[in-house]
């Protein structure tokens, strides 16, 4: 249970940023060279219904002119220092039917429209009600009705590695290491493809993290350049929050997440990819306990340094989900994982050649 005085802090912190941030973004708009635009982010929903998400923010309308190591810390620390618009008014617009929007105080834009569409990947435009300003277009996945399977994957030292566990390494990635030279989990690609091609190309992936929003656009472009399965992502807003100081819990954001989309999507039963690093067996854990029927099996890469400690309670949690019939494995790699799923009939044999070629392994 909170202490009153941390939910007061919270609660003042999160009064002070906003205003802050509505502050700087008014006057950024004022200022020659910047202006308002929306960054979309990957829609979700069924066939009846999307979940739609944006910000807008003020963007220079011509990027900086810098080369090299400085470029590549600019672009990082400017990813985390967006000047998000509060109360930006526009319409959203998915298969012929247009939704009205505001922006709220931290400049996210959130809709949840009816629709009438077919299943796969559908554009959604973003229309600002300022002149001049182009429309934006992104995306939407509309969760085919006949899939059978359905993906979780966390994103940072699960399919990129980013070295969250050693705190020099996070950084280094994190401000100085250029985006085409992040690093994917070797075998992660040839897995996660795997189960979709398994599925008749049905089974979507969704990317769940407590990264920041600001990361959407650079992880998007990495699941394309890797040739991951794309779909949509759903990350947590840094800052205070009124509830907490930094963001949501890890493991009260992650299996609140996934619960929703397991109830969103009946017909479908998961596999859940994470790592040891942080909290994903407690996360899933707790999905595992509500919705045992729903989930095949549960893979956390081994990420070093593993503590003895660590390892024990992973295996503790392995263990209790194992009498609830749900099989959490502690992997070394992709391939332990993908040998195990073929076991489950989630994948072939050809299947896990792929994933035993991409980790390195002779045939």
């Amino acid at each position: 249970m909170r202490s009153p005085s941390r939910t007061r802090l919270a609660n003042a912190l999160t009064t002070a940023e906003r205003a802050l941030d509505r502050r700087l973004g008014a006057a950024l708009l004022e200022r020659p060279g910047w202006c308002l635009t929306v960054v979309p982010y990957v829609g979700h929903g069924t066939l009846s219904r999307l979940h739609l998400r944006a910000r807008a923010v003020a963007r220079r309308r011509e990027a900086w002119q810098h080369s090299g190591p400085t470029a590549v810390f600019l672009t990082a620390v400017g990813r985390y220092l967006s000047a998000e618009v509060a109360g930006a008014q526009l319409g959203v617009e998915v298969g012929g039917r247009t939704q009205r929007a505001v922006s709220d105080d931290e400049g996210y834009v959130d809709v949840s429209l009816e629709v009438d569409l077919a299943p796969g990947w559908q554009p959604v435009t973003f229309r600002l009600d300022e002149p001049g300003v182009k429309d934006v277009v992104g995306k939407a996945l509309v969760v085919d009705p006949a899939a059978r399977l359905g993906i979780v994957s966390d994103i940072d030292d699960t399919i990129i590695h980013t070295g969250l566990t050693r705190l020099v390494e996070a950084i280094r990635t994190t401000l100085f290491v250029a985006e085409d030279a992040r690093v994917a989990i070797p075998g992660t690609a040839e897995l996660y493809a795997g189960l979709v091609s398994a599925d008749g190309g049905r089974a979507p992936a969704f990317y769940v993290s407590t990264g920041a929003w600001n990361l959407h656009t650079l992880l998007e472009r990495f699941l394309d350049r890797h040739s991951f399965p794309a779909g949509p992502m759903l990350m947590t807003d840094w800052g205070p929050g009124g509830e907490w100081l930094f963001r949501e819990d890890s493991i009260v954001f992650k299996s609140r997440t996934i619960l929703a989309r397991i109830d969103e999507h009946p017909q479908l039963r998961w596999v859940l990819f994470g790592d040891s690093g942080q909290h994903d067996p407690e996360a899933y854990a707790a999905v595992a306990r509500a919705r045992p029927d729903r989930l095949h099996a549960i893979y956390i890469r081994e990420v070093p340094p593993l503590s003895a400690g660590r390892r024990q309670r992973v295996r503790e949690i392995s263990a209790e989900l194992d009498a609830l019939g749900v099989p959490l494995l502690l992997t070394r790699d992709s391939l332990e994982a993908a040998e195990h799923a073929r076991r489950l009939g989630l994948l072939d044999e050809a299947q896990v050649a792929r994933v035993r070629l991409a980790v390195g392994e002779p045939a």
